[in-house]
């Protein structure tokens, strides 16, 4: 999808300019995050295909955190070379750990926050990358949302004439201080993905609540646009139900005995039906998508390119899975994902023959098998299924016959 194409987008007026439920229609602009701060060969890879099917990207820049009040800093190491070489339309993003305080326009944070800033935008100019906007990715805590417009104030003026863009939380929405704070920015990116502090909450997007959300702030009549989710991950938590830490790519936690680990993802049919309701009518203040993170080759907690194209264009991603054969004794068999999302494996393969011993057989690491009357019937063991992306090959065990016979195959998912 390419910017180009909203040109074409049909505007549907459904009653008076300035009426909560005026509504448009057409695509949306969607970008997406890249948020890696090792830029690996895969990471460089994807940006050919984010110039291809998106409108632009948003490369994070930096993290910065207050340790006793001192800043502590993690660089990216963007290839702006190659950023130049292959992306028309570049943003950067600066991530704030959580810091409690105090907020001022001039204390040591701000200016630690504001010469980062203008390094990075420094750096992209001097390799002549053109930055279209600076976002600020912050979770401040509610109650300081007030003293929190001052450094919005301050790093505002910092990188002008740069549009400049603040990620909120839904919760800010019902808060006084709100309207005034996302004046201070140009617009405001809503994040309605979170993974969950507690075990109750079961869900990454909750597309219930994202509906409400969106509503909520076009009330506000400010323009923003919307965060959603590509990843899954998961997560660790104490016996009192609370977040202990996450497992990502980058990151894998020692979690303490007793910990309960629960898997969250971002569902591609949930949130496809998002997608394709906001092209056919959503308020006009949301302007954009954004989509967190784009796909990198090596990032295995994260949806393919496949998964994402399809959501993006408002179609449901393809399922399908097929059985593959190799050999003719001992035949040795896999489950390839033919379709276009990840596919948890969590299902049965039956194998049947007619006129031959079986001699042998085994499972590979994951599956078992139990064979009788001319049937094997492969089981998934893992506790949570296996993941197998779009294109791959999951191969699950052999079986071997006295003489070559042909084998009739089935998959069953377990319920």
């Amino acid at each position: 999808m390419k910017a180009a194409k909203l040109f074409c987008a049909a505007v549907i007026v459904l009653t008076a300019c300035g009426r909560a439920d005026v509504k448009v229609s057409g695509p949306l602009r969607q970008r997406g995050y890249i948020w890696q701060r090792e830029w690996t060969p895969a990471v460089i890879d994807s940006l050919a295909e984010a110039e291809r099917r998106m409108d632009g990207v948003v490369l994070l820049g930096a993290e910065i955190s207050f340790v006793a009040k001192k800043p502590e800093i993690a660089r990216a190491s963007i290839d702006w070379a190659a950023v130049k070489r292959q992306i028309e339309h570049c943003s950067v993003a600066l991530r704030v750990a959580p810091f409690a305080g105090p907020f001022r326009e001039d204390d040591a944070a701000a200016r630690a926050i504001v010469h980062l800033a203008k390094q990075i935008l420094g750096e992209a100019h001097a390799h002549d990358v053109k930055i279209e906007e600076f976002q600020l990715d912050f979770d401040c805590a509610q109650n300081n949302l007030g003293n929190y417009r001052g450094w919005l104030r301050t790093l505002r003026d910092a990188v002008h004439p740069i549009r400049f863009v603040i990620t909120a939380l839904p919760a800010w929405l019902d808060h006084p201080d709100f309207p005034a704070l996302a004046r201070e920015a140009d617009s405001y990116v809503l994040q309605v993905h979170s993974i969950p502090i507690s075990s109750r909450r079961a869900t990454l997007c909750d597309t219930r609540l994202a509906r409400q959300w969106i509503s909520k702030a076009a009330k506000l009549g400010l323009p923003f646009s919307v965060a959603l989710p590509t990843y899954h991950c998961s997560a660790g938590y104490g016996a009192d139900g609370k977040l202990l830490s996450v497992a990502m790519d980058s990151v894998q936690p020692a979690w303490p005995p007793g910990t309960r680990i629960l898997e969250f993802g971002a569902d591609p049919d949930e949130i496809v039906a998002l997608v394709n309701e906001w092209h056919h009518s959503r308020p006009p203040q949301l302007r954009e998508l954004l989509w967190y993170r784009i796909p990198i080759a090596t990032d295995m907690r994260n949806w393919r390119w496949p998964t994402l194209s399809a959501v993006m264009s408002g179609r449901l991603p393809k399922h399908k899975l097929n059985i593959l054969q190799e050999g003719e004794n001992p035949i040795d068999l896999s489950i390839f994902n033919a379709g276009e999302a990840d596919e948890q494996l969590n299902a049965n393969v039956t194998a049947t023959w007619n006129g031959a011993g079986l001699t042998a057989s085994d499972a590979l690491a994951g599956w078992n098998v139990k064979s009788e009357n001319g049937r094997a019937i492969f089981k998934v063991t893992a506790s949570h299924g296996l993941r197998l992306p779009p294109g791959a090959t999951r191969k699950i065990g052999w079986l071997r016959f006295d003489q070559t016979t042909t084998l009739e195959t089935e998959l069953s998912t377990n319920k």
